[in-house]
This record gives C-alpha cells, structure tokens and sequence, in this order.
C-alpha cells in the first residue's frame, strides 16, 4: 500500500489505491479541522486504512498547532481508543 497524502485543496488525507481512495475528509475553520468523513473501498475495509488516514490526520493537526473536531463517527470511535489525540480534540 501507498503512504498517506495530503490534498489541501480538496481538504483529505487519502491513500490511492487500484481500488480507489481510502480517505478522511476535512474542513478548516481558523484554527480548527474538523475531521467529518472517512471512506475505505468496501474491498480493502478491514485492513487498518481508515487508521492510517486519521492518524496523518491528526499528526498533521499536531505539528501544525490545531484544533480538531471528530464529528465522523470513526474518528470519534478512533480517539476514545487512542487517549493520546484528545489533547488537540476540541467540542464544537
């Protein structure tokens, strides 16, 4: 599998597949991302996409000094397993 890649201008960290794109949608907000859709093909679910790309999700918010917003049931599901995240989650 392909690493994660940022397309700023459509807002998603995605991974390209032959399948097509894993993917987490986001919008900005001064300071804040809210991280509001995840996609994985229905054909590679199960293989820990979808983890890959909230995690270079949240790594990006990280070392860009952001907010983030889990409004995608995944994502939250996601930060109440990894306690390390909640400190850049924010309630909207």
């Amino acid at each position: 599998m392909s690493e994660v890649k940022h397309d700023s201008t459509n807002r998603e960290f995605y991974i390209e597949t032959q399948e097509g794109k894993a993917l987490l949608h986001y919008g900005r907000e001064g300071n804040t991302l809210n991280f509001h859709h995840t996609f994985v093909p229905p054909e590679l679910r199960g293989k820990g996409l979808a983890e890959k790309v909230v995690v270079a999700g949240f790594e990006y918010a990280d070392q860009n000094k952001l907010k983030v917003i889990p409004s995608c049931p995944y994502v939250a599901r996601f930060v109440m397993k990894n306690s390390e995240w909640k400190r850049l989650v924010v309630r909207s």
